[in-house]
């Protein structure tokens, strides 16, 4: 019998859910928020996380600038 395969969500796709975790979280949180909360609210590990953002401050301002838009 075989294993069913799990795949993996595509690298927009994981983009996309640490966005709308970061979102929430500092929402929540504030700045405070940590990116290990953010990374497992999204189902990533962390450093899944700074392959796509090298900062907190840079998730934080993409965050500011598409909302402001």
């Amino acid at each position: 019998m075989r294993k069913k395969v799990v795949a993996r969500p595509k690298s927009e796709d994981k983009k996309q859910a640490l966005l709308e975790a970061a979102t929430a979280a500092f929402a929540q949180s504030g700045i405070a928020a940590s990116t290990s909360a953010i990374a497992r609210s999204a189902g990533v590990a962390e450093g899944t996380l700074f392959r796509y953002f090298a900062t907190k401050d840079e998730l934080l301002k993409l965050i500011s600038l598409t909302r402001a838009t």
